[in-house]
């Protein structure tokens, strides 16, 4: 049994059938795919509201679309190198500079028990280009930098970002998601798990029915993993790190251009969100789509009331080259009862947890980007623990 069909549950049941089990996915949701969505914008442009880069190195998300004969696209942007624009921008070159002292000063501080915000703070140097490196750092962990650990392993232990090549698929990110799930025998959409028994000879699911199975795959959100009642109930420990690991807030906005958009990449450098232009399978894609992340931008960008207009007019005064050509779509995750937030924002107090993601808890397994300790909140992660976890479901099985 896996509970949840986002990567992480359709890997590990990929991995599971393959080996030869019979494997039924129970969703709650009327799609699969989870917190990866691809929608199609009213242009026929595919935007994604949920994750969107492949990163180079990502070497579980390429034998995934390589099994499935998928393709991926070079998006032509680069998720990291960001023109600041705004009241205090910087110009790229002012930027780099200051990342690389901060590179060549933070290396030489012990991060124990050291805020992301307390080490920027430390680094000396230009406090407009501080100012843009913050917004650019709030953004991408989801959350204000004094509530997320210092981790100097995170991209390679570098703040300045090398060029790269960032890649996406060409029909959407949710297409790995939706071929997976048509390898699959007994994928069950709108079946929320609500417990999980373990009992004589396996587990029991309560999913609108009894459904029962030797071992079970648990791999929802990590704000949902608490929501499920568990019997016998998970070790103190183990239940202290599912519900204490915070979880990013994070929001997603897609909006049809008209004409052939110029390619861009652009950081607003008074609050922590940014917007880009990237190629598709047929050359630049005529969608602007922009990231907001952590609380902080939720607010001036009127993200709860639902409506767009506000977060465009943004975009707009930043980049008024952009023409937009139909109806903006927005996402706010926070309000995903399927999701309950973007993806995991490690404090101090959760890494020191770290490991206790990955134990079993008799007959079930736990997987999800939370569980994907240095991959944690990509599409990678996800896929990574799935496999993990099938790994540890075919050892106690005697088939591993």
């Amino acid at each position: 049994m896996v509970i949840g069909a986002g990567f992480a549950g359709l890997a590990a049941a990929l991995e599971l059938h393959d080996a030869g089990l019979d494997v039924t996915v129970l969703e709650a949701r009327d799609r699969v795919g989870g917190r990866v969505h691809s929608v199609e914008l009213d242009n026929g442009e595919v935007a994604e509201l949920g994750a969107e880069w492949i990163f180079s190195g990502d070497e579980a998300i390429e034998a995934t679309i390589d099994r499935l004969g998928l393709v991926a696209r070079e998006a032509g942007v680069d998720y990291l190198r960001r023109e600041p624009r705004g009241e205090s921008a910087v110009s790229m070159p002012e930027l780099d500079a200051f990342l690389e002292a901060a590179d060549a000063h933070l290396a030489a501080l012990d991060p124990a028990e050291r805020s992301m915000g307390e080490a920027l703070d430390l680094v000396p140097g230009d406090e407009r280009a501080r100012a843009v490196a913050r917004a650019r750092l709030t953004g991408t962990f989801a959350s204000d930098l004094s509530l997320v650990a210092w981790r100097p392993g995170w991209h390679a232990g570098k703040l300045a970002a090398e060029p790269d090549v960032y890649r996406r698929m060409e029909r959407g990110n949710r297409s790995i998601a939706d071929a997976a799930a048509d390898e699959l025998p007994d994928v069950r959409l709108g079946r929320p798990a609500t417990a999980v028994r373990q009992a004589t000879g396996g587990v029991e699911v309560d999913a609108g029915e009894t459904i029962r199975a030797e071992v079970a795959v648990v791999a929802v959100p990590v704000r949902l993993v608490s929501a499920l009642a568990f019997d016998p109930p998970l070790e103190a420990d183990q239940r202290a790190a599912f519900e204490g690991l915070p979880m990013g807030v994070a929001s997603k906005l897609a909006v049809p251009l008209d004409g052939q958009p110029a390619r861009c990449a652009i950081q607003c450098a008074d609050l922590p969100f940014w917007f880009w232009v990237a190629d598709g399978a047929g050359g630049t894609r005529r969608v602007v789509t922009s990231f907001a992340g952590s609380e902080i931008p939720q607010g001036p960008l009127e993200t709860a009331t639902g409506d767009p207009r506000t977060w465009l007019r943004r975009i707009e005064e930043l980049a008024p080259e952009l023409r937009p050509a139909g109806p903006a779509v927005m996402k706010v995750w926070a309000e995903d009862p399927w999701a309950r937030g973007a993806y995991s924002a490690w404090d101090g107090a959760s890494l020191g947890r770290a490991h206790l993601f990955e134990r079993m808890h008799g007959a079930i397994a736990f997987a999800g980007e939370h569980t994907a300790g240095e991959h944690s909140g990509t599409m990678e992660g996800a896929l990574r623990s799935g496999r993990r976890a099938a790994g540890q479901v075919l050892e106690r099985l005697g088939r591993g």
